[in-house]
């Protein structure tokens, strides 16, 4: 402010000062009138003042929001099927209900269960000529050209997504693939993988419990060829404790816990569960073994965790690269417990990990002790 604005905002206080308590209505409001038609004059209004006042709300819901991530809750999306099916990665599901499937149902099915369609059928024959990314490439909405006889073909989905549903290795004596005009290049939706609120506060009070789905970082852990994981954060359900001796046999999981002198069957009294993993019913199959691994690869194979590491399989250990092919996960990586599926609207959204359990087979036994 300025010395004469100072002092006319000065002379306006000693005005109203000076007004008489009896004074009359009518100059009370011509007082009123002479004040408001300065006011603007004296105290004027900043240009764009509610655009700082956004920018301020703006940013304080975004620290907050980076702060509860950093503290509390973290999103995670699941990218394979290794921890099928309790929790779905991404993948393609074909489906000629495509071919119907206008903008509206499109865009509601991307929104309420992840869907992107796809219904690309070859107009001309030829080889596959070159696959690229599609251009302008839109966040999130990663997408892949198909150039086949000179013709082009857009595809939902990274590289790695759009080369698995088009069975991409399958090639002729040439390691080439041929195309006739007609056939299906690609007819379905993909689907993004189930994503997940991790309660990161969870392993800071309590300790891990075996059957708990696990987020864990995957710094500093090595495959069975010695190279990194394809990954920094890895899903997978925790089963071996720090000092249990496990194994796999008939398609079940035993443990020996420390200082105790026999294996029993890993079941439903450890984690609910289990019970759908031994079920063989609904996508369950229960744990199998891999010759390919380093461990667990027959039923004589057995495998002690160290102190301060823990096991780690997948629901789909048909389809999983876990603690079989590279060893234990040290505590100090474990980021949180999965807590909330809380994208797409699936059978699955909710509270993770929350699936009706199948009934068990007449003549089942509760526990198996060997």
């Amino acid at each position: 402010f300025t010395a004469q604005r100072v002092g006319e905002l000065e002379e306006a206080i000693r005005e109203i000062d000076s007004f008489p308590g009896g004074g009359s209505s009518a100059d009370l409001e011509q007082l009123l009138a002479r004040l408001n038609q300065a006011g603007p004059r004296l105290v004027p209004v900043r240009k764009h003042a509610w655009l700082k006042e956004y920018l301020e709300v703006i940013l304080v819901a975004v620290a907050l929001a980076f702060g509860i991530r950093a503290l509390f809750l973290q999103p995670f999306k699941i990218p394979t099927g290794s921890m099928q099916p309790t929790l779905y990665g991404i993948h393609f599901v074909p489906s000629t209900e495509v071919e119907k499937a206008g903008p509206v149902r499109q865009f509601f099915d991307y929104l309420h269960f992840s869907k992107r369609h796809v219904n690309a059928v070859i107009k001309q024959s030829g080889y596959l000529e070159a696959m690229y990314p599609a251009k302008p490439a839109i966040p999130f909405f990663p997408a892949m050209i198909a150039k086949i006889g000179g013709v082009t073909y857009r595809l939902p989905g990274a590289k790695r997504n759009v080369e698995q549903y088009l069975n991409i290795y399958r090639t002729d004596a040439d390691g080439r693939i041929y195309y006739q005009a007609g056939d299906i290049l690609a007819q379905g939706y993909l689907r993004l993988g189930d994503h997940l609120f991790v309660d990161r506060t969870r392993y800071s009070y309590a300790e891990p419990k075996r059957g708990e789905i696990t987020v864990f970082l995957t710094d500093n852990i090595r495959d069975e060829n010695g190279s990194r994981l394809g990954g920094r954060y890895y899903v997978k359900r925790l089963v071996g404790m720090p000092g249990d001796t496990l194994k796999i046999v008939d398609r079940k999981l035993y443990v020996r816990p420390e200082g105790q002198p026999s294996f029993r069957q890993v079941d439903s009294q450890d984690a609910v569960a289990f019970a759908r993993l031994y079920s063989q019913r609904d996508g369950y199959r229960g744990y199998s073994q891999d010759s390919r691994g380093q461990y667990l690869r027959s039923d004589q194979d057995t495998f002690t965790v160290p102190d301060g590491h823990y096991f780690m399989l997948g629901d789909n250990t048909e389809n999983s690269k876990d603690s079989r092919f590279w060893g234990t996960v040290p505590r100090r990586n474990l980021v949180g417990r999965a807590c909330l599926v809380w994208w797409p609207f699936s059978k699955r959204w909710g509270l993770a990990d929350r699936l009706e359990i199948p009934l068990p087979e007449p003549g089942t036994a509760a526990r198996q002790d060997v």
